[in-house]
């Protein structure tokens, strides 16, 4: 029996609160933002913690203070002022059709309309939202608070439909709009979502928005730190090790190297994703929660068809600004990658403004190089794993004929003859997946003062260079190397 209650799928604070499930406190942060910037912006990965997060800014501002007995912000917060609250959710349309968004809405608003007891005089959103926003502020003589989740569900949903996404795009951003010029009515507004949506001029018209994405003060304000780690789980860290036969301290490194090794800011404080670790100690498994809850199909496609260096996109270099966004017109994968969660920060230069990427842990390498593998060789991904970790021990063996012939026996069964122009470059990409899916370091590209290695595999016993050719021969590519 577990010490904790674990809240896995539940993102109501309250109900949380009520019925004795863990909660670790991010309200000392939620204090501070919620006393600092008026209008706010912030991305994250998907079940990362934005919805409770959001849930519990909710709760704040309608002042129920008993929900918060022995928080941090009970101490901090003195007034307890309660506020209307409009707490947006976007994450009700369903794909491809339009109408869905339209009619969540219109749910919604005309909810806060009964409610607050105000009279519909239009029947354009933009409108009824100001109205709302005005005459809800007059009436209870306080300002408002907005709260918007998952703000861009519609458009991730629409990405593969042009028609779709720029109907998607125009509503929304008239509704956004609203929000400009009533800050005489207005708390705090917060938005949230997976990407920022650059071309769409979604935000247009919040030039006075707040992006704290990157923010080292709020980089830990949703998942957990090892600090959180210690403090609330160790009893049951405790009983899963007793389960698995490994002490404390082992038991914490085999979590935090599959769930942990998430970036949101210059500091690099290290962040698990929270998902995964409330699974994994709620079951007592090691399993791969958050990859196997979704994985984004329109990510897989783009890795699929672009040319990019596929090799180096898994540890590249990026400015914040263009991690910040999604391009729809160049659409970015290493952006996409960021924002979706396949990469992270790893280092950054505050001097060239600089961030270097890279994979965070375990089961997001697992979960990606899966998925592509399989997409790409069009093979069963449980066989696939197999043979990669049959790769594997002939590698640590120190057995590299072993090695090749599994990989011949891989490739023959693979129809490269439905992309003949691309023949190379899926070679290389499948090549490199199946070396990731070993979980073994591998180093691509790696610069010599008189060359540079395609490849290069270090164990613990063995280093493999490996000179990819083309059309050419064996005796070539040692001579290279």
């Amino acid at each position: 029996m577990h010490a904790l209650k674990y809240p896995t799928g539940q993102q109501d604070f309250i109900y949380m609160r009520e019925n004795g499930y863990v909660y670790v406190d991010k309200t000392d942060i939620i204090y501070h933002l919620v006393h600092n910037p008026k209008y706010v912006f912030l991305a994250r990965p998907r079940r990362f913690g934005k919805s409770l997060l959001l849930s519990t800014i909710e709760t704040y501002f309608k002042g129920y203070k008993e929900c918060f007995k022995g928080l941090a912000i009970e101490s901090l917060e003195k007034e307890w002022r309660k506020h209307p609250v409009f707490h947006l959710e976007l994450s009700g349309m369903e794909k491809g059709n339009f109408l869905s968004l339209i009619e969540e809405l219109e749910r919604q608003f005309r909810n806060w309309e009964e409610k607050y007891e105000i009279e519909k005089k239009s029947d354009v959103l933009s409108s009824r939202f100001r109205d709302l926003i005005q005459k809800t502020s007059e009436k209870t003589g306080e300002k408002v608070v907005i709260l918007i989740d998952e703000y861009d569900n519609p458009l991730v949903n629409s990405l593969d439909d042009d028609s779709l996404h720029d109907k998607c795009r125009n509503l929304l951003k008239s509704v956004y709009s609203a929000i400009k010029g009533m800050d005489r009515f207005i708390r705090f507004a917060m938005i949230t979502g997976v990407s920022r949506f650059s071309k769409t001029s979604i935000f247009s018209g919040l030039n006075n928005l707040n992006d704290i994405s990157f923010d080292d003060a709020y980089a830990t304000i949703c998942g957990f730190t090892q600090q959180d780690i210690v403090n609330y789980f160790k009893p049951d860290i405790r009983e899963f090790a007793n389960k698995r036969g490994v002490d404390e301290e082992t038991m914490i490194g085999l979590l935090k190297e599959r769930y942990d090794g998430y970036h949101f800011s210059g500091e690099c404080i290290d962040t698990y994703n929270p998902f995964s670790l409330l699974n994994a100690l709620e079951k007592s498994s090691l399993g791969n929660y958050w990859i196997m809850s979704g994985t984004p199909t329109f990510l897989i496609e783009r890795l699929k068809a672009t040319d990019i260096d596929f090799v180096n996109t898994f540890r590249t270099e990026e400015n914040a600004e263009s991690l910040g966004t999604v391009d729809v017109a160049s659409f970015s994968p290493v952006a996409l990658m960021y924002q979706t969660g396949y990469l992270t920060i790893k280092s950054y230069d505050p001097y060239l403004d600089i961030y270097t990427l890279g994979i965070p842990n375990k089961e997001v390498n697992y979960g990606m190089f899966s998925a592509l593998l399989a997409d790409f060789s069009r093979k069963d991904p449980v066989g696939t794993l197999k043979t990669a970790m049959a790769m594997k021990e002939s590698l640590t063996d120190g057995n590299p004929e072993k090695f090749l012939e599994l990989l011949k026996t891989f490739y023959a069964g693979i129809p490269f003859s439905m992309h003949p122009n691309r023949y190379e470059l899926n070679f290389e990409k499948i090549l490199y997946s199946l070396l990731h899916l070993m979980d073994i370091d591998v180093r691509s590209e790696v610069q010599l003062a008189d060359g540079r290695i395609d490849l290069l595999i270090k164990t613990d016993k063995y280093i493999y260079i490996i000179e990819l050719k083309l059309d050419s021969s064996p005796e070539a590519a040692l001579q290279q190397i």
